[in-house]
């Protein structure tokens, strides 16, 4: 039996591969081809992670004991494409791998420890003691998903805290360790001018009032120096203040909710993520290889293919990883479609 596809490259690897999986499977012997050449797929590059049950299934990106997560690998200089939401369909952002961070605020922590100035170095230091104390790696990159994931401040914080102690193998002390059980406080604005407009003496006075007496006073004097180094670090000040008032927000006996098993994947997984660099670089290759190994085949053209997905692929990094992974997920449904239709038909 004979199956012709004819869509995206994305659409019609993944469908492919879906058949010649489940006909090895239930033992039976089929033939799909795709319309196109393969030369003239479209290029999808890493370094790229990000959890897809369906991209996992078929060949891309996945090592031994990693369940379905997707590391595709890519030039050590490049930034790393995440997206931890489910199938990777969205929420696509970078992270930097080269040490310098890409959000402005890591930018300013790296610039912070690495100043001329010793006292510059020294808040540094202390801002990276600060999180080793948690367990948190103090990588830029750490601070990068924990200030451009689109997610809520609080699952934010989780996701780089699950990352960091991933990275570091510590477990580090909870958050909640560092709260008295005085009254809550509202959390903050998230843009830097209506941070800068609402810290007030008095509602900075109402922060670390919910801090214990133990860590206050380095909070206090580490809240002084920075300020001491003029405007150029409010940036790193004021976001880790929004992200503090979110903490304060919580009860003493509240904690941090647990991820969803993508997002927690894509922490643990981060660490690898930032060290690929060899292998595979493109996964769509990586699908055409997969297509090849089990007998599928290409075709230049067809008289009655089977028309699947044709969504243009984008032009911009993250939108084509995002159409990639959106691609493949719909797939998976027209697979399972034709496997009824085409070589399991109601009697």
């Amino acid at each position: 039996m004979s199956v012709i596809l004819k869509g995206s490259s994305a659409s019609a690897l993944t469908a492919g591969i879906l058949l010649l999986s489940r006909a090895r499977g239930f033992g039976q012997r089929i033939s799909v081809e795709i319309v196109g050449k393969p030369e003239e797929m479209t290029a999808v590059e890493g370094p790229a992670i990000f959890h897809s049950a369906v991209l996992a299934g078929c060949g891309v990106g996945r090592t031994l004991g990693s369940g379905a997560l997707i590391i595709v690998s890519g030039p050590p200089t490049s930034p790393l494409a995440v997206s931890h939401s489910e199938n990777g369909s969205e929420g696509w952002f970078l992270v930097d791998r080269s040490g310098g961070g890409l959000h402005p605020a890591t930018q300013h922590f790296v610039s912070l420890c690495r100043m001329r100035s010793a006292q510059g170095r020294e808040l540094g230091r202390q801002m990276r003691v600060a999180l080793s104390a948690l367990g948190c790696s103090p990588e830029p990159a750490v601070l990068d998903l924990l200030l451009a994931s689109p997610a809520p401040p609080t699952v934010r914080l989780a996701l780089a805290l699950r990352a960091g102690r991933a990275m570091s193998g510590r477990v580090g002390t909870p958050l909640t360790h560092y709260l008295t059980t005085d009254g809550l406080s509202e959390p903050l604005p998230e843009t830097l001018e209506a941070i800068s407009a609402a810290l007030t003496p008095e509602r900075t006075s109402n922060l670390l009032d919910r801090i214990r007496l133990s860590a206050r006073d380095d909070v206090e004097e580490w809240v002084a120096g920075m300020r001491a180094l003029g405007a150029e670090q409010e940036p790193l000040l004021f976001v880790l203040a929004e992200l503090f008032s979110h903490v304060t927000s919580l009860p003493l006996q509240g904690m941090l909710a647990p991820l969803p098993p993508s997002m927690d994947a894509v922490a643990v997984g981060l660490g690898a993520a930032l060290g690929a660099t060899g292998g595979a670089r493109d996964a769509m290759v990586e699908l055409a290889d997969v297509f090849r190994f089990l007998g599928g085949r290409f075709t230049d053209s067809a008289q009655h293919p089977i028309q699947l997905d044709d969504e243009p692929p984008p032009a911009d990094r993250l939108e084509r990883w995002a159409w990639f992974a959106r691609s493949a997920r719909r797939s998976a449904d027209d697979a399972e479609a034709l496997w009824r239709r085409v070589v399991d038909p109601v009697q």
